[in-house]
């Protein structure tokens, strides 16, 4: 080799590393003045440069940081070589993409998460087609496009910085304090040594400040902004308190909807307490932490808490049943008295409507309300602050359901009276149990009724009033007077075992004690008269008839027309009886004589007549050749008729305008002249204001007039066929089906208030009382809709502001 040769590329080698030592102690030095100006820099626009002034002209002037954005002089300059011939970004680049990675170099510390987290997903990539030739006028070789694709993900082009980057350095450079050596291409100053790519490439993916960068970018990836995180935290401290909140509401609910005491004597005691231990020892983990870490003065065990969340519960049920009222066509109020066991009157207020979503009528129970006076103008205005409080559309109100008293149906100053002036288009309706119960009182009119009726119930007591006694006869419920289905029931039962009852009776007439043998004694000679036989046999026979409706004027789906059929059919039967009451009469003496055979009387004896003097005061007296004229003279006939002419004059259909529109029913117009049909559509139409239904009423007839079996369909039935093209007739049915006819409904939640007021928590509040009341009386609705139900209650309780978070 030739010597001199040698030793030019020696010289050349050395001037070579000189160079490259010095731009890398420039890039070094750089790159701290960089950081010290990013560090001094807060606003967002603000971009570091080589030169003081301009930096401070930046700084202090946002309309220079503005303008700064497309000015080459504002990004970071890097010192060239001797082998870099024009590599300075200085050079104006006016359409640059706002996340090409040149624009940020050296400010990965003063970049927000946000943007940071945009260019690591959607760092600009030249397009496929772009021209590298123009940004290699001063290098000898291009940048290539396939490149980008063979080191994916992280090498990166810079059309500002006419190079190639790392992204990941680029934005997550390596610490200075733990790195030992000068950042240079790839990080601070683009690489444009395109002859050397393939080389430099995989070098720079086996540093291990490369490498740290990977992690740190996929970590920063993954992990969540603060703001978010703070968020989650949040959402994670509401979610669990919730869960508490939504464990004590359960333990609440489920004594509420039982009946059951939620407090004990002391504090910390009762069922609520325990079913709250029972709850943990099951395994819920989130009520266990709660009751040991959590906050002492926000455990929400307490009494108040305890009446806030059952007022709450009460609360919520009355809100979805006034807004499916609200949504109605029409409704009807209900209510009636009665007296708790602490001696306070409430008022028990229901609501009847028609629910077109599940075709049914429903009759609920809203609430019970402490009534301050008795009298007609007390009750009223309690009932009307009610309706008000709820915002019920008067207008919308068809009905008032009460009983007969004239307290409540007094036409002048009874409660009815005084609601109608304000709720015209309320019809009262005295109650169809109440009137049918009446029926049965107005019998005691009739001596030998009354008399034996009495018996009945001094047998049943005296059974009932030893263990002992109890045994000797089967079980007999009281004679209950309130309780409809009760009476007629009991009354069956004792004529079934009646040769039992008597021959327990005979007994004890003879053993026991001597009040013991009193009272069996006279019992027995009283239920061994002819006429007290007679009677229970009469009355049973009568009562097995009366039973059955009973029990269907207790259902909440009874109609105008379907009560109005029952009593027909009724009093057609009843007449029948009374035109030939020979018949009856022969029917209750042979039943008689096979009774007084069964309890060892004489048959004479049995259907004896008693004797017929001149003068009788207390007993009937008619005169007869024989016992069958007699009793039918003196029993069966008076019975027959006392019992028509209650139900005729109880039942009467009058000219209303309820009477009218149950003319709707095919049952009561297939053979009614038109004419007629259209006089009662007057009297209603005007009523209620529904127009055009006279247009209407004609094709409604005669849609039902050659049909079969219409006397079997319900008004609910009837409304599928007028829904669609009968809207007049449509909503006439459904304020027919909307009036009350009972309020059975009402009766049934006194037992409720019995259930929840006793002698052991005699006293609550009223928003307490009505919160388990309702809990109580729509057990099935909680029960079925619990989920729900307990996020509404908790939705509910976080309204107002808590010690512990839940919104």
């Amino acid at each position: 080799m030739d010597i001199r040769k040698f030793f030019v590329n020696l010289k050349r080698k050395k001037d070579r590393e000189q160079s490259s030592d010095s731009d890398d102690q420039q890039d070094e030095k750089m790159l701290k003045e960089t950081q010290i100006q990013s560090a001094m820099s807060h606003e967002p626009g603000f971009i570091t440069t080589t030169e003081d002034a301009h930096s401070q002209k930046v700084f202090h002037d946002p309309d220079a940081v503005a303008s700064s954005h497309d000015d080459c002089t504002g990004v970071l300059s890097r010192p060239t070589s001797s082998n870099d011939l024009d590599q300075n970004p200085c050079s104006k680049v006016d359409d640059c993409n706002e996340n090409d990675i040149g624009r940020f170099i050296g400010q990965a510390s003063i970049l927000s998460t946000e943007k940071k987290k945009d260019l690591l997903k959607n760092c600009w990539m030249p397009p496929k087609m772009y021209n590298f030739s123009e940004d290699a006028k001063h290098l000898k070789r291009k940048f290539n496009h396939s490149w980008l694709e063979t080191y994916s993900p992280w090498l990166v082009y810079s059309r500002r910085q006419k190079g190639a980057f790392c992204k990941y350095c680029t934005l997550f450079p390596p610490n200075q304090s733990s790195f030992k050596g000068v950042l240079g291409s790839f990080i601070i100053r683009p690489f444009c040594k395109f002859k050397d790519i393939h080389e430099q490439c995989k070098k720079h993916i086996e540093t291990h400040f490369h490498k740290a960068a990977l992690v740190d970018a996929r970590s920063f990836l993954e992990s969540l902004p603060v703001d978010v995180q703070v968020n989650k935290y949040s959402q994670r401290v509401i979610e669990e308190n919730r869960k508490v909140i939504s464990s004590i509401i359960s333990c609440i609910i489920f004594c509420g909807s039982h009946d059951l005491a939620l407090r004990g004597k002391h504090y910390g005691e009762g069922i609520l307490e325990d079913l709250y231990k029972l709850r943990i020892d099951a395994g819920d983990v989130v009520l266990r932490k709660h009751f040991e870490q959590g906050k002492r003065n926000a455990s929400y065990r307490s009494v108040d808490t305890q009446n806030e969340i059952i007022s709450i519960c009460g609360d919520v049920l009355k809100a979805d049943i006034i807004k499916k009222v609200k949504d109605a066509e029409a409704y009807s109020v209900l209510a009636d008295e009665t007296a708790d066991i602490s001696g306070k009157e409430q008022l028990s207020i229901g609501l009847r409507y028609f629910d077109e979503e599940k075709n049914e009528v429903q009759e609920v129970f809203v609430g019970f309300t402490e009534l301050k006076g008795l009298d007609g103008k007390s009750i009223a205005q309690t009932i009307d602050e009610f309706l008000t409080r709820e915002e019920l559309n008067p207008s919308k109100c068809v009905g008032l359901g009460f009983d007969g008293c004239s307290t409540m149906s007094g036409i002048d100053g009874g409660v009815q009276a005084i609601l109608r002036k304000k709720y015209t288009k309320a019809l009262f309706f005295h109650c169809s149990s109440h009137k049918l119960n009446l029926v049965i009182n107005d019998l005691n009119a009739l001596p030998e009724v009354r008399n034996s009726t009495g018996t009945i119930k001094s047998i049943i007591t005296f059974f009932r009033e030893s263990v002992l006694r109890r045994k000797l006869i089967p079980n007999i419920p009281k004679l209950c007077e309130t309780r409809w289905s009760e009476k007629h029931k009991s009354i069956r039962i004792f004529v079934e075992n009646f040769p039992t009852i008597m021959e327990a009776l005979e007994t004890l007439s003879r053993e026991g004690n001597s009040a013991t043998r009193k009272n069996a004694y006279q019992l027995h000679a009283t239920a061994s008269k002819s006429s007290f036989i007679l009677c229970i046999l009469l009355i049973a026979k009568y009562s097995a008839l009366l039973e059955p409706v009973v029990n269907v004027f207790q259902s909440i789906a009874l109609d105008a027309v379907k009560a109005s059929q029952h009593i027909k059919r009724i009093l057609q039967l009843l007449k029948s009886h009374r035109d030939d009451p020979d018949k009856i009469t022969n029917e209750i003496l042979r039943d008689a004589t096979i009774v007084s055979e069964r309890i060892g009387l004489e048959e004479d004896t049995a259907i004896a007549v008693p004797r017929i003097v001149g003068r009788q005061c207390y007993r009937n007296n008619h005169p007869a050749e024989n016992p069958s004229e007699f009793w039918k003279r003196s029993l069966i006939i008076p019975y027959l008729d006392s019992i028509i002419t209650s139900l005729e004059v109880r039942f009467a259909e009058e000219n209303t305008p309820s009477f009218a529109l149950s003319q709707l029913h095919p049952a009561h117009m297939q053979n009614m002249p038109v004419e007629s049909l259209k006089e009662a559509c007057e009297t209603f139409a005007q009523f209620y204001d529904i127009p055009n239904i006279k247009n209407e009423i004609e094709l409604w007839q005669q849609l039902w007039q050659n049909k079969s079996n219409v006397a079997e369909l319900s008004v609910v039935d009837v409304l599928k066929d007028a829904k669609v093209f009968f809207p007049g007739t449509f909503r006439a049915l459904k304020i027919l089906i909307t009036l009350p006819f009972t309020t059975c409904t009402i009766e049934r939640s006194f037992s409720s208030l019995r259930r929840m007021k006793t002698w052991l928590r005699s006293t609550m509040v009223e928003s307490r009382l009505n919160g388990l009341a309702m809990m109580s009386v729509h057990r099935k609705y909680v029960t079925d809709n619990l989920a729900d139900f307990n996020n509404k209650v908790v939705e509910h309780f976080a309204r107002n502001p808590r010690r512990l978070c839940f919104n």
